[in-house]
């Protein structure tokens, strides 16, 4: 292999490799790409030793070395990040499991006998989602309690009938920034 091919291989290996790790950062890859890193880190080194002297090739080695370093510093940065648990990212998805988390662990509202069907369970399904709709900027002045309760009924039943279920629970939950009603079927 001559110089020239050589350095459009590290020249698309360093490409692949930086498209590795934006696919790792992003989450789609649930692996450092290390091996490929030591790979282009061992040609860089090796490259680094070669005598050239036409002066466009030597400019591009340059170029791909310092373009290297520049990825393996920021690399570094964002692992160290990371580790940390300083990282954009990863805070973020902790903020929206928290904003998140209080909705979602809200009592299951029961609605498997009828003298259940008015009681505790829906006040509660029905009070956390007027908290949820707050919390999101929904409107809470168009919800009327008994409609809503009927409503809940009338899922019950054709969910129990539908999935054969003995009772269903009603989870206050998060869809597109919305706060949404979950019937869970039960056994």
């Amino acid at each position: 292999m001559d110089i020239t091919q050589q350095m459009a291989q590290l020249e698309k290996k360093l490409n692949q490799l930086k498209t590795e790790y934006d696919k790792y950062f992003s989450g789609i890859e649930r692996i450092e790409p290390v091996r490929l890193r030591d790979e282009v880190q061992r040609i860089i080194r090796q490259v680094g030793t070669w005598h050239i002297t036409n002066t466009a090739l030597k400019f591009k080695r340059d170029n791909l070395v310092a373009q290297f370093n520049s990825y393996t510093q920021y690399w570094n940065r964002i692992l160290r990040r990371i580790e940390e648990g300083t990282y954009e990212r990863d805070v973020f998805k902790m903020k929206l499991k928290e904003q998140s988390g209080p909705v979602n662990s809200s009592k299951p509202a029961s609605s498997g006998t009828s003298k259940n069907l008015s009681g505790d369970g829906y006040d509660s399904v029905y009070n956390d989602l007027m908290s949820a709709r707050k919390k999101a900027g929904v409107s809470t002045n168009s919800m009327d309690r008994r409609a809503f309760e009927e409503n809940l009924r009338r899922q019950s039943e054709t969910i129990k009938k539908k999935y054969g279920a003995s009772r269903v629970d009603f989870v206050v939950g998060e869809k597109d920034g919305k706060p949404v009603i979950k019937a869970v079927p039960k056994k």
